[in-house]
């Protein structure tokens, strides 16, 4: 089993992200990210070798047991007439072990389900590297929402200077309010230069991810395009496939082989022997055979078939545990995407354009000196601050639902370009 993992909003608003890398070289798409993570990531390239190693496990279970060859000389440097050569006794005969109980195909199917456990192991650690690339893209993807949201916000607060500088030569603003905006617009210099810094971080981390330095400038991608989720009921149908799930149902077949192994071994081998036994003394051969039966009194591996028994039935109890959790977290989940999508969904026709407006009606009242600029600067306040919650509550929404995409190793395909549209019913 290998599943696919994307974060389809992403690669949606990404789609010319082939024609992009042509025309700008410093610019990433999230495939690419996740393409460079599968061919570098440092904990992936491991999981080759462990595979061909697990198969080198599986052709060693199934070796059989080789021939023995023996050789015995007897009655040879005596006394009498054992003395020298002359009575003696030469035999050589050829035994084979004979293993019963199939413990041979026992061990071959024990190596089977550890390999397949390699294969699991493996396939979870994909999904968690793609998982920590996706994470770092969307939180770059974020930092340069904001980046572009400081300097609309610097831009705003140069025009309101740029006015209230005009209302001061005529003398109608005191220098304390010129002060006053200034030292709103340095804070927000500030705060983008505090961004910037970050973005620059985040490009190595996201670089990290493949083991290089970065060679892009920025991510392509828009927080804006939220997919629909599937229902509820499908997110659960996924989840009994999902890599986690299978994990813990090799884990409990491989505790199941390890038990049938176990007791395969409490059967006992046998061992025949043929061969040509050679008499110097009285210049006979014979033929000689043999059978090698042990008298297994006891079970000698009843305590390690019992403690097999009991970590099979942890493992049966471990699986239905961690199906349930992850249940409840997938339900969690969800639910934490359909508040969120609520949020984006007000912020965008509700509080953002409010917000738009009173700062549009407190800027012409100001300029034409009907308002005072505290109550102007908190009309500012408020949109930048819609503007903000609108990119967290965005960002958040990708973030969960690749955690969505985590835990069912399956990607939410159904896009929408229209954020939230579906519950506009709910605010009427």
């Amino acid at each position: 089993m290998r599943m696919t993992f994307l974060l389809p909003a992403l690669l949606a608003a990404t789609s010319f992200s082939a024609m992009l890398a042509a025309e700008q070289p410093q610019t990433i798409a999230l495939p690419q990210a996740l393409q460079r993570t599968l061919q570098h990531d440092a904990t992936l390239q491991a999981f080759p070798y462990q595979l061909r190693m697990a198969e080198a496990q599986q052709l060693q279970a199934a070796i059989k047991p080789t021939p023995q060859l023996d050789i015995s000389l007897e009655n040879v440097l005596g006394t009498g007439d054992n003395r020298g050569l002359k009575a003696a006794e030469l035999t050589l005969s050829l035994s084979q072990q004979v293993e019963l109980g199939q413990k041979r195909e026992r061990r071959v199917e024990l190596a089977q389900r550890q390999s397949q456990l390699q294969r699991d192991n493996y396939e979870l650690a994909r999904l968690d590297a793609l998982a920590t690339t996706t994470l770092h893209y969307v939180e770059l993807l974020r930092l340069q929402h904001l980046q572009h949201w400081a300097r609309e916000k610097i831009s705003r607060k140069q025009t309101l200077l740029a006015t209230a500088e005009l209302r001061s030569k005529a003398g109608n603003l005191l220098d304390a309010d010129i002060s006053r905006i200034k030292l709103r617009l340095l804070r927000s210099q500030i705060e983008l230069a505090d961004i910037q810094q970050s973005i620059q971080s985040q490009r190595y981390r996201l670089a990290a991810r493949w083991n290089a330095t970065p060679d892009f400038a920025a991510v392509t991608g828009e927080l804006a395009m939220l997919p629909e989720v599937p229902a509820l009921s499908s997110l659960q149908q996924q989840l009994q496939q999902s890599a986690a799930l299978q994990r813990y149902i090799t884990l409990q077949r491989i505790a199941d082989s390890q038990l049938r192994l176990t007791e395969a071994d409490s059967q006992a081998d046998v061992r025949f022997s043929a061969g040509l036994r050679r008499s110097q003394a009285n210049n006979d051969n014979a033929l000689v055979f043999g059978v090698s039966i042990p008298l297994t009194l006891t079970d000698p591996n009843e305590g390690r078939r019992l403690a097999q028994a009991e970590d099979h039935a942890l493992q049966a109890r471990q699986q239905q545990l961690a199906a349930s959790e992850l249940s409840l977290l997938i339900q969690q989940q969800w639910l934490n995407l359909q508040q969120l999508r609520d949020a984006v969904y007000v912020i965008n026709t509700r509080l953002l354009p409010e917000a738009k407006k009173l700062q549009q009606i407190s800027l012409s009242s100001y300029q034409q000196g009907q308002l005072d600029l505290l109550s102007l600067l908190s009309a500012e306040e408020e949109l930048a601050q819609a503007e903000h919650d609108l990119i967290q509550s965005q960002s958040r929404f990708h973030l969960t639902l690749l955690e969505l995409e985590r835990l069912t190793g399956q990607p939410m395909t159904f896009t929408t370009t229209a954020p939230a549209a579906a519950l506009e019913h709910s605010y009427e």
